[in-house]
């Protein structure tokens, strides 16, 4: 990382990205998913996040998540638009979003002052979405399309439809970097739990839709390309840890895809970008401490509020 602006943006955009997912674990959402008759968890949170892209081959979508098993992908959607269109549960999560947003924010005595942070955050990132290019970001350009017809209703609705736009922008990007770098989905998922501050294994892996030899296999590559070491957690399964090798690789990356989001965020200067750091802070530590990122399945949840 070689400036402070470079810095900056990337901790803001890793606190959007928390800020985005923090619904993808809510019962409150999968409540709302429910009523479509999907179950709450993968099922729910694959229609609703690739929903904009329409009732397109699981290829497509699979191709854009990346770190998803192609399989996994193509068994499941189709199941799921019998069950449900693209165009409802595009409307699901918006009233998905609503309810865990009135939930998570309704009655706090700092009401004021965290709508004055999503506020904050909303206006001043405006400019950056309104420079982002989506030639060549399938999955953010389509997301942006229908979050450009909603009207939500309020700041943290607001800041949900912004963070969403950008995490998905910089996340095109980053599926670009990672192909640019020859890192497979898999193997860049791994990466990832094996730095202890993501997903934990079993987590990645149940959620993404690998096999057990499929997961294997990537990790006694990894391991044996010196980019993870391989123990044993305390119930007895795999635990990856990432060596110096697989930090730089991973740093490799996140350079590359500094890259594909510099023009975006050229519109601010420095300390418009500074400025963002404590207001992104105070909401994602409201996030972390409802539990919107389980234990269970997080290794370190509280890394989510930054």
């Amino acid at each position: 990382m070689d400036s402070q602006r470079t810095q900056n943006i990337r901790a803001v955009s890793a606190r959007i990205n928390s800020f985005h997912s923090s619904i993808y674990f809510s019962q409150t959402v999968g409540a709302e998913y429910a009523k479509y008759g999907l179950e709450p968890g993968v099922e729910g949170n694959m229609a609703a996040r690739s929903a904009p892209l329409g009732r397109v081959n699981p290829g497509v979508v699979s191709a854009a998540y990346y770190n998803y098993s192609p399989n996994f992908v193509a068994d499941m959607l189709p199941r799921l638009w019998e069950t449900v269109t693209p165009e409802q549960m595009v409307q699901a999560r918006f009233d998905a979003v609503s309810a865990f947003m009135a939930e998570l924010f309704g009655d706090r005595d700092d009401i004021a002052l965290l709508t004055e942070a999503a506020t904050q955050m909303t206006e001043t990132l405006a400019p950056v979405l309104a420079a982002m290019d989506f030639a060549g970001r399938t999955l953010a350009a389509a997301t942006a399309d229908v979050i450009g017809g909603h009207q939500a209703t309020t700041a943290f609705e607001k800041m949900w439809d912004v963070a969403t736009v950008a995490r998905e922008f910089r996340g095109d990007g980053h599926v670009a970097s990672l192909v640019t770098a020859g890192v497979p989905g898999i193997d860049a998922l791994m990466l990832d739990v094996a730095t202890g501050a993501g997903f934990r294994p079993r987590a990645a892996q149940k959620t993404r839709g690998y096999t057990d030899e499929e997961w294997q296999t990537a990790q006694t590559r990894l391991a044996e390309a010196g980019l993870i070491t391989v123990d044993k957690d305390d119930r007895g399964f795999d635990l990856p840890t990432i060596t110096e090798a697989g930090r730089d690789l991973k740093e490799q990356v996140e350079v590359l895809t500094d890259g594909t989001v510099a023009a975006a965020w050229s519109v601010l200067d420095d300390e418009t970008i500074e400025s963002l750091l404590s207001p992104s802070r105070d909401l994602l530590r409201v996030i972390a401490k409802s539990g919107a990122f389980p234990s269970n399945i997080f290794a370190r949840p509280e890394k989510k509020a930054g």
